[in-house]
């Protein structure tokens, strides 16, 4: 009793101050990216707004007819999937480098690495949470009228977030060691987009890319924050539980590599 009486403050300090820098180098990082402009972080509701009217007057006519025939419905399934890999690749193209670039500081200051790519999820969902994630809740509770759906809106949405945070440690420690890694991460991320199915319907992938399609972890989010926020009938709980699984799964694999590979960086930073 005597012993965790006297190191439990010690860890609610240390606890304290880990959060205290991740919420003031997301802080800055905010302050960075909207520095000069007018309208701030509600830029990142411009993005899926934009390509969601973009997508649906090129495709919508020509797609409408597997969304019950409603212009409508084509436009909230794209905005809806936008708003989640948006989310996914403007986190992790953030995090990829945050290590690296905050070698210098961590030279003159003993500051944890995993703060930086950790701060570079907490500025995007800041920037979420006050744009786009409050009107997929709002759409569940329109469109579904749907007790359940609604209270998995938030599971889902922390499912992504969660499964962001994964990819965004893994891809900040391999940083380290390979520096062709944007590049790369580049391509992967236009893979993604295309791969997953935002501005056309799931039906219209070939049977032989289907089970591409069954393991791609943005592409059953998407689906699993759709099946919540749109769809009608029974509820499938399958894209929820694979996103809750594969969030998880990304998060140990990606805090498993961020570990094992922390103590070289500041050789190569």
């Amino acid at each position: 009793m005597v012993t965790s009486s006297v190191y439990a403050p010690h860890g609610e300090v240390r606890s304290r101050r880990f959060v205290d820098l991740i919420r003031v180098t997301a802080i800055r990082a905010l302050m960075v990216r909207y520095r000069g402009t007018a309208f701030g972080v509600l830029w990142s509701f411009a993005n899926p707004v934009l390509m969601t009217l973009i997508y649906t007057a090129i495709f919508g006519t020509a797609f409408k007819r597997y969304y019950d025939g409603s212009l409508t419905r084509y436009l909230v399934s794209a905005f809806v999937g936008l708003v989640v890999v948006s989310f996914f690749l403007a986190t992790t193209n953030d995090a990829l480098p945050s290590v690296v670039n905050a070698g210098s500081l961590m030279n003159k200051i003993a500051i944890p690495p995993i703060v930086f790519p950790i701060a570079s999820v907490a500025a995007n969902l800041f920037q979420q949470l006050v744009t786009t994630f409050p009107i997929l809740f709002v759409l569940s509770i329109v469109l579904t009228r749907d007790p359940v759906r609604v209270a998995l809106v938030p599971v889902v949405l922390a499912a992504v977030v969660v499964l962001s945070a994964g990819f965004a440690l893994g891809l900040a420690a391999l940083f380290v060691f390979f520096r062709d890694l944007p590049n790369l991460w580049q391509v992967a991320g236009f893979i993604l987009w295309l791969s997953s199915p935002l501005f056309y319907p799931v039906q219209l992938v070939p049977p032989q890319a289907r089970t591409w399609y069954s393991l791609n972890p943005i592409g059953e989010a998407i689906a699993a924050a759709r099946e919540v926020t749109i769809a009608r009938g029974p509820l499938d709980p399958y894209p929820v539980l694979f996103t809750i699984a594969a969030a998880l799964v990304a998060l140990a694999l990606g805090a498993w590599l961020f570990r094992a590979t922390r103590d070289d960086f500041m050789d190569l930073l």
